[in-house]
């Protein structure tokens, strides 16, 4: 199946002319639209949609290696050639003669090997080089935070963890309770806040990304749920109170859903 789908990927290229005119500007959206697209079908759980985002996902990647072999020479031999070889030589208690014990020291050795591939020079030098710019923030500050804790730049006391997000709630309040708050120093804070949260959720081993995507779900229901209520009395959102919108929400809120 594999070659026959680098075989369409072949066939759309030289024959459909939508395809034949996408570049690797036009891709990118596209690979993301469908990561997207993938991850909420996982997150969903339905096995059907699970199957057809995840092949619409590798359809995507064999798409752009095509775009890539055609405008910068990259072939598509030479990209798995190089993570087989990346991925063998990243996993020595696998296929070498190192031993483990456990997944800590795994990870322990893909950041010692990773830092020797960086100072021959063939990666970047800093163990926070390489970081995707696009990666949504959350996403961007725990991965961050795992790199960090890999070489020992981490809390090792939960409470502390949970102790620095306090810390900077107080310090945001600081900032806010000056006469003219400096907006700038408030963001900063701010976003100190988060990414101190994001370290709160990596150290209970919840993913944060997952879990404010979750939290809005939960808002968009009950919030919906707020205006079917108001809707079947014939009145609008703009011409309800605030008073008489929180009532409704404190009850959806302590319903079971």
């Amino acid at each position: 199946m594999f070659q026959e789908l680098l075989a369409v990927v072949k066939t759309l290229r030289e024959k459909c002319p939508w395809d034949r005119k996408q570049t690797v500007a036009t891709t990118r959206p596209l690979m993301l639209n469908e990561a997207y697209e993938l991850d909420d079908a996982l997150s969903k759980g339905d096995k059907n949609d699970i199957a057809e985002e995840l092949g619409d996902y590798l359809f995507m990647g064999i798409f752009l290696a095509n775009v890539l072999e055609q405008e910068q020479g990259i072939r598509l031999s030479d990209v798995l050639g190089k993570v087989v070889e990346k991925l063998k030589r990243r996993h020595p208690h696998v296929y070498g003669n190192v031993r483990v014990r456990d997944e800590q020291e795994v990870l322990q050795n893909w950041e010692r090997i990773k830092r020797t591939e960086r100072e021959t020079g063939s990666e970047a030098k800093s163990i926070l080089d390489g970081l995707p710019e696009t990666l949504p923030a959350l996403k961007q500050a725990q991965l961050i935070q795992e790199r960090c804790h890999r070489v020992g730049f981490d809390w090792t006391v939960p409470d502390d963890v949970l102790n620095k997000v306090v810390e900077e709630v107080v310090e945001v309040k600081n900032e806010l309770r000056v006469k003219s708050p400096d907006e700038k120093r408030v963001a900063e804070e701010i976003g100190d806040l988060f990414f101190a949260l994001v370290n709160f959720s990596r150290h209970s081993e919840i993913d944060a990304e997952t879990v404010l995507r979750d939290a809005n779900a939960k808002f968009i229901r009950r919030f919906k749920l707020v205006e079917h209520e108001f809707a079947q009395k014939g009145r609008n959102l703009e011409n309800v109170t605030l008073e008489e919108m929180d009532e409704v929400w404190e009850r959806i809120k302590h319903k079971p859903e």
